[in-house]
């Protein structure tokens, strides 16, 4: 089961911000919020997926993309953070389902609520 559900959004002056995440004990640094952005930017502006493999978990994560083509909100990421013995692959399909979700209900702020049941869903991966 992945460690957690974090949300990132691009801002042009500040750089990546963590818009919300699940569970609250999750340690968050500016550092995973850049390593994660970063690892869609380098390959496309296009929405799409992603992993990366960091000192002591994995990451596989969703961008909205930017510009022309995104889905539903331009420059946000939806990323699960995994342990190190986990295959991001058996995670792409719940991901696409779990991003979809959080990413409409960006607009009016409503994500950070079903962040919890979300989390839960992805234990029957």
């Amino acid at each position: 089961m992945p460690v957690g559900i974090l949300v990132i959004r691009w801002d042009n002056e500040i750089g990546p911000i963590n818009e919300g995440f699940y569970p609250e004990t999750l340690k968050i640094t500016n550092n995973l919020l850049t390593q994660v952005y970063s690892s869609h930017r380098y390959q496309s502006l296009k929405p799409g997926f992603a992993s990366i493999a960091l000192k002591n978990n994995k990451v596989v994560s969703f961008f909205s993309g930017v510009g022309q083509d995104f889905i539903s909100v331009e420059n946000y990421v939806v990323a699960l953070i995994l342990r190190r013995d986990e295959k991001p692959g058996k995670y792409r399909e719940v991901l696409k389902t779990i991003a979809a979700e959080i990413l409409e209900k960006i607009p009016d702020d409503s994500f950070r609520e079903v962040l919890p049941g979300l989390y839960y869903q992805l234990a029957k991966v």
